[in-house]
């Protein structure tokens, strides 16, 4: 049966209770309210059911359950929906297999969800938390874990990145992160695919899926360690093997492996902005001489390779900036302007020997000022920019005057670490 209802239901019905509190199972009157909040916005009908009143439960494309799993399994026979998600956890082994029996009627999304489902497109949001002011765009999230996955969130919303889609798999009776996989690599508003896995149920179809798909797909795997191995059997029910094999395996299929969130979401920004490019000749351009110097470096142990500029890029620069030296690194020195950076970029945009430019730009003890990096919008090119402002400061103030012209990191290693993943997707084709 198909999944698409979970993401683009019609109707949706919220079932819980403004009584029932269960220690350990993510149930509580408090999740019952905040996710009805988060659900007003749902773009179609939404029905609302606390379990203490009497009355039928009408039918929809999507029923959201957050109660213990007793009520749960009495009240299932009695919904009329195409797909379920089970936000609260708790069930014993009897409980899931009597769970699972009725995904011959309806799709199973959980139990253990925790956060469920997000759609921007849509407004549909599953979660209890806060208020959220996302940005719709391209990423798509899938996680295995509630906390891993609301980490993500965070990190997305703090930089503004571009939203599609969200889904917590939770203990995954029913639907699985290869399900999932298929879905989004198949949909119109996903452009790239992060992941948070602790297993893989069905190895073999998820290296299909994968192999196939023309969009990156980027996996963090967790519980490689033996003593995280234990604990991910006891968060979601799932088992972990050995790291080696799933790094293996997600080298074969062409999907891109990151070691932390945080490398999870930049290449999220890099690969949400660009499509597959030849990565390997990098520009750096500068005003800083120390960070521009730790970035060749970092460059050089991902074996990414410094573009040697053409004797045409050097005139051009030295015309115009006689007491630039134009070597790659290009340090522009503390003193260059706004004007001074896009004249540059635009030059060495144009040489044929560079696949990728990375722009470091500072604005502490130097002459640049933010607002000048507007300048920066009307830079043209088909090759991949990533832009670093070192520090917290500096990398708000380029993020702000910036927006999503090109994916922003606030430190030199992240920039390049990013480009290397763009350089190992490229080989892939």
């Amino acid at each position: 049966m198909n999944i698409a209802s979970f993401f683009n239901p019609r109707s949706i019905l919220l079932v819980g209770s403004s009584k029932a509190k269960e220690t350990g199972m993510m149930v509580t009157p408090e999740i019952f309210r905040r996710v009805g909040i988060n659900l007003r916005n749902f773009s179609g009908k939404l029905f609302v059911c606390d379990t203490g009143e009497k009355g039928e439960f009408p039918p929809c494309d999507l029923a959201v359950i957050t109660l213990p799993p007793d009520k749960i399994l009495e009240i299932l026979p009695k919904l009329k929906t195409r797909c379920l998600l089970i936000l609260s956890g708790g069930f014993n082994s009897e409980q899931r297999k009597q769970l699972k029996a009725f995904a011959s009627r309806y799709r199973i999304l959980g139990p253990n969800s925790v956060c469920g489902l997000l759609n921007t497109q849509n407004s549909l949001n599953t979660t209890f938390e806060g208020e959220m002011k996302m940005r719709p765009g391209k990423i798509s999230v899938v996680s295995q874990s509630g906390g891993i996955g609301v980490t993500i969130l965070d990190y997305m919303i703090s930089n503004s990145a571009g939203i599609s889609k969200f889904a917590w798999i939770g203990d995954a009776v029913d639907v699985n992160e290869c399900d999932l996989l298929e879905y989004l690599a198949a949909d119109r508003q996903t452009k790239v695919i992060l992941m948070y896995l602790e297993s893989v149920r069905d190895p073999r179809r998820f290296m299909t899926v994968a192999r196939r798909s023309v969009k990156p797909v980027i996996i963090l795997k967790g519980g490689i360690s033996e003593e995280s191995k234990e604990r991910a059997l006891t968060h979601t029910d799932s088992l972990s093997t050995d790291a080696e094999i799933y790094s293996a395996a997600f080298r074969q299929t062409g999907a891109i492996e990151v070691e932390s969130v945080r490398e999870l979401f930049n290449c999220g920004q890099l690969f949400e902005r660009y499509e597959r490019r030849t990565v390997n000749r990098i520009a750096i351009v500068s005003n800083t001489g120390g960070s521009s110097i730790l970035a060749s470096d970092f460059c050089h142990k991902l074996g990414l390779e410094l573009a040697q500029l053409s004797e045409d890029t050097r005139r051009k620069i030295t015309q115009k900036y006689p007491r630039i030296k134009v070597l790659n690194p290009i340090d522009m020195a503390a003193d260059a302007d706004g004007e001074g950076y896009k004249f540059v970029l635009d030059i060495v945009a144009k040489d044929r020997n560079v696949d990728a430019i990375l722009i470091i730009n500072q604005f502490k003890s130097c002459l640049l000022k933010p607002e000048e990096l507007e300048l920066l919008k009307r830079l043209k090119t088909g090759k991949i920019v990533v832009d670093c402002a070192p520090g917290d400061e500096d990398y708000k103030k380029a993020k702000f005057f910036l927006g999503d012209t090109f994916p922003i990191y606030s430190a030199v290693e992240d920039a390049v670490f990013v480009l290397k993943k763009a350089k190992d997707y490229g080989k892939r084709f």
